[in-house]
């Protein structure tokens, strides 16, 4: 049995690798502003998950003691 009910992805796993390959490689500066923007995408879609995983939590109908 699972510890969790819910698990939260990583977030730069969340972000996309997309976002810091198409950088210029040779550029570290480029590479750390798409790994940052990797990392805000991933939060956002974290904050997405938990705004999901509340309502479908909240919509269930209490049951009376």
């Amino acid at each position: 049995m699972p510890l969790s009910r819910h698990a939260v992805g990583n977030e730069y796993a969340l972000g996309g690798r997309d976002l810091y390959r198409t950088a210029d490689q040779h550029d570290p500066e480029a590479v750390l502003d798409g790994v940052a923007m990797a990392g805000l995408v991933g939060v956002l879609r974290q904050l997405g998950d938990l705004a999901e995983y509340v309502r479908r939590t909240l919509s269930r109908p209490l049951r009376s003691p």
